[in-house]
């Protein structure tokens, strides 16, 4: 909805001593810049950058003046004003973002520190935004500090960072699909060590990092950039390019007006009663481990107690499959399972011989993928060894 008399915005002069900058865009096929003015908004715009559903998306708060002085394209409604009330007054909104999703639906999206986008102003201008998305079938998000993280920032940033094509990038990429099937999980550096013999090392890395982060804008990254920090020993896996995309969980559309009160869990000697098992001892661990632990201890005990997981998902800031696989182990294992990184082990259901079959398999010259190694002779023999002595049909480990 385009308002002829409300102004764009200049986001440099606004910015001061903020964070600013640009995030070069590859949506459209060729290389857009995007500017922020603020490190949430760049946050944002690399959250929509590697959103598989995003089709497109532009500042919805800068004027054609701004896009013109900066060589921009100059997004469409710009700048896409929004009407709201406050105080029994008229005022007008410039969201940070507007786009569209692959299947047609238009969005909008605002980013903040949540104790701001909490105030009356900012709520109204949140309400009158999702009214307005509503009406036109489409999306509001609300990204802050709790919601667009940074662990998946910096995982972006460092795959941002490698996206630029360079002259043999074709060639090795091509090799590339031989080398490292889809679905296998692999460290770059190994695979990176499978085309040193065909192509400097260098290249081959970094070919295979720009491959990586065309996946996760694809969505056909296997890894959790929510839980882990991408590094050349982390095992990846790329899915093909006809899998369905995995799609973050979505940002919000609504911040209550005044932050829900919760109580920490604080350590105590009496165990809780919705989780089976000793108590673990907070103290020891450090400030930002504990913090950690409270607020994943927390959202367990929330959902084992009847909340669902997608409002405890969104309260806590943990992604949902991930407060999923919380809430299992922490069944199966108690509160040791909320502490951040913390080990403990799992009894094997796994048989000797398969095991012992599996590391001869897996130290041969010629490195076999698991499916390679499950489907092997040798395998079979053993299932059908165990199963004579046992005297009960034994399947294959999965």
């Amino acid at each position: 909805m385009a308002v002829p008399e409300v102004q764009g915005i200049d986001l440099f002069k606004i910015a001061g001593r903020s964070i600013s900058g640009w995030v070069p865009s590859f949506k459209t096929g060729m290389i857009v810049r995007q500017p922020f003015c603020s490190q949430l908004e760049e946050r944002l715009l690399l959250w929509l950058e590697y959103h598989p559903q995003v089709k497109s998306y532009a500042r919805g708060d800068i004027s054609p003046a701004f896009a013109s002085t900066y060589r921009l394209p100059i997004p469409q409604h710009a700048p896409f004003a929004i009407g709201y009330t406050f105080e029994d007054k008229p005022h007008h909104y410039l969201p940070d973002a507007v786009g569209t999703l692959s299947n047609g639906q238009p969005f909008i999206a605002e980013a903040g520190m949540e104790d701001n986008k909490r105030g009356d102003r900012n709520l109204a201008k949140a309400e009158a935004a999702r009214r307005l998305a509503r009406l036109q079938q489409g999306i509001f998000w609300i990204g802050t500090e709790r919601t667009l993280t940074k662990r998946r920032y910096y995982n972006l940033v460092f795959l941002h960072a490698r996206r630029k094509a360079f002259p043999a990038f074709a060639d090795i990429a091509e090799s590339l699909v031989s080398v490292w099937p889809w679905g296998e999980m692999a460290p770059v550096s190994e695979v990176a060590s499978r085309l040193s013999h065909q192509f400097p090392v260098d290249l081959v890395e970094a070919a295979i990092w720009k491959v990586v982060a065309e996946a996760a804008a694809q969505g056909h990254l296997l890894i959790d950039l929510e839980q882990f920090t991408l590094s050349r020993t982390l095992p990846l896996a790329l899915l093909p390019p006809d899998a369905p995309a995995i799609v973050p969980s979505p940002l919000p559309d609504t911040l209550l007006s005044e932050p829900e009160t919760l109580e920490v869990q604080t350590v105590s000697h009496a165990p809780p009663p919705l989780i089976p098992g000793p108590t673990f001892d907070a103290s020891r661990l450090s400030s930002s481990q504990r913090e950690q632990f409270h607020r994943n201890l927390r959202a367990v005990e929330q959902v084992l107690a009847g909340a669902t997981q997608s409002s405890v998902s969104i309260q806590e800031g943990i992604p949902r499959s991930t407060l999923s696989r919380l809430v299992s182990r922490t069944r199966e294992r108690g509160q040791m399972a909320c502490v951040p990184h913390g080990s403990y082990r799992r009894a094997t259901r796994l048989h000797p011989a398969f095991a012992e079959c599996i590391r001869r398999l897996f130290l041969l010259p010629t490195r076999l993928t698991m499916t390679a190694i499950r489907e092997h002779t040798e395998m079979q023999q053993v299932a059908a060894r165990i199963s004579s002595e046992m005297g009960t049909p034994i399947s294959l480990p999965s």
